[in-house]
């Protein structure tokens, strides 16, 4: 099998093959992402910049003037929680290979109430203080000029702490309270969605109505309206893209767990080798799925080949939360969902998003994928969804969806039989709340 950097014997030689990707990759992104709506949501004219004043008593959180503050909180709180669970879901869905360097359970695929705890933590402690947010938000007199958008960013990144929560918990519970439905986490993260486009278009804050309504399409998918779904993924420009981003801060490191984990200084802990990025970008060149191999005197542990994805290059990387790439691949499922004979029709939306991508290998574009049926087409979009959402938190939701909803089409390389199709709720939840909940061993 021919590898990315075959052939490169010089350190000198593998610098510049990377440099060269690493500019591709970044090129094919500003090449279909003009629209950037960016989580650290500065970019309406107004001011959003913070100062950290050290400890401030609660109060304090509840004048106009500390609500960019707030709104930062709430951004890091989700960008903590969500690049964790982008990479240890990574690692239960294959996306990943642990390196030898730390043991993985993820990648063993068990999931305990032990070993997710912190998972839980973080995910439940971005949601409600998005939450938490809203509502002094909502109580708080509103006269500065950004009140609007700051209320309309609040409830768009509550709807998206939610929607986390739902893709990947087995149960939902809410401060302190009894066990309820996953979904009970998709309803709330629609109705927090619905806020935060109303706010948005009144305000003619668009970034903030096309973001809520790029996360509510998802959500309307997973609750099973698809109606509702391909209406809101219709109206997303094809180049819309919102972004959870990091930061690379002293005092408080907020660096992308995917890029982090996999970097030589410290960690080496995981490698593209024997999952299905490796094969296929070397067949196909697609920069989505881009790696590249270091074959140094300082190797993984066991001898793996250290294969390093391209898709996070730097600690301050940012995760794709929606964009209307995603947006065209929901439309395609609606139609194999509820008109599995219009299959054709399903392939070509398929197809719009996989043509614009052009080639590491060839600087061509790539070939149109192909179904005969329904069920390949549904192999397609399952394809598809892989390679456009690699490594951002989305493998193991999808999964998890499919095997509920007995999708057709096959995951090549993904056998999930005996495997946890989501995190189950954390011990530290279940020390402290009142109400009977499952551990987990």
């Amino acid at each position: 099998m021919r590898r990315a950097n075959e052939g490169r014997a010089d350190n000198e030689n593998r610098k510049e093959s990377l440099k060269m990707r690493i500019q591709r990759t970044t090129a094919y992104r500003l090449r279909i992402a003009p629209l950037v709506a960016v989580a650290a949501l500065a970019a309406t004219g107004c001011d959003l910049e913070v100062t950290n004043p050290g400890p401030v008593q609660d109060e304090f959180l509840n004048d106009e003037q500390a609500f960019p503050s707030v709104l930062q909180g709430v951004r890091r709180a989700n960008a903590l929680a969500y690049t964790r669970l982008a990479y240890d879901s990574g690692l239960t869905s294959f996306e990943g290979t642990p390196g030898g360097l730390v043991d993985s359970e993820f990648y063993n695929g068990k999931l305990t109430s032990e070993n997710v705890d912190d998972h839980w933590e973080r995910a439940q402690q971005a949601r409600w203080m998005a939450e938490d947010g809203v509502r002094r938000r909502a109580a708080a007199p509103g006269r500065a000029i950004c009140s609007p958008q700051i209320a309309g960013r609040l409830l768009g990144q509550a709807g998206f702490a939610q929607r986390t929560l739902g893709h990947n918990m087995c149960i939902a519970v809410f401060d302190g309270g009894p066990e309820q439905p996953y979904t009970d986490f998709l309803t709330r993260a629609e109705e927090f969605f619905t806020q935060a486009i109303g706010v948005g278009n009144a305000s003619g804050a668009s970034d903030i109505a096309l973001a809520a309504q790029a996360g509510r399409a998802d959500v309307r998918m997973w609750l099973g309206d698809w109606s509702g779904a391909r209406s809101d993924a219709t109206g997303i420009p094809e180049d819309f893209v919102f972004q959870l981003h990091h930061y690379d801060l002293d005092d408080f490191p907020d660096p992308n767990e995917v890029y982090f984990r996999g970097a030589s200084d410290p960690w080496r802990e995981y490698t593209i080798w024997g999952t299905f990025a490796e094969s296929y970008y070397t067949e196909t060149g697609d920069p989505r799925m881009g790696w590249y191999e270091i074959a140094d005197a300082v190797t993984m542990v066991y001898n793996l080949p250290f294969y390093v994805q391209l898709k996070f290059t730097s600690k301050t990387a940012p995760h794709t939360l929606a964009s209307g790439r995603e947006m065209i691949l929901i439309q395609a499922e609606e139609i194999l969902a509820n008109n599995p004979g219009n299959f054709q029709a399903a392939m070509d939306l398929i197809n719009q998003v996989r043509t614009s991508v052009v080639s590491d290998h060839t600087g061509e574009a790539l070939p149109p994928a192909t179904a005969s049926n329904a069920t390949e087409a549904w192999t397609a979009l399952k394809q598809e969804r892989r390679v456009e959402l690699w490594f951002d938190n989305r493998r193991f939701a999808d999964l998890r969806r499919w095997g509920l909803q007995s999708s057709p089409g096959a995951t090549p390389m993904e056998d999930m039989s005996g495997r946890s199709n989501c995190f189950p709720v954390g011990v530290s939840e279940i020390d402290t709340n009142s109400n009977p909940l499952n551990r987990v061993s």
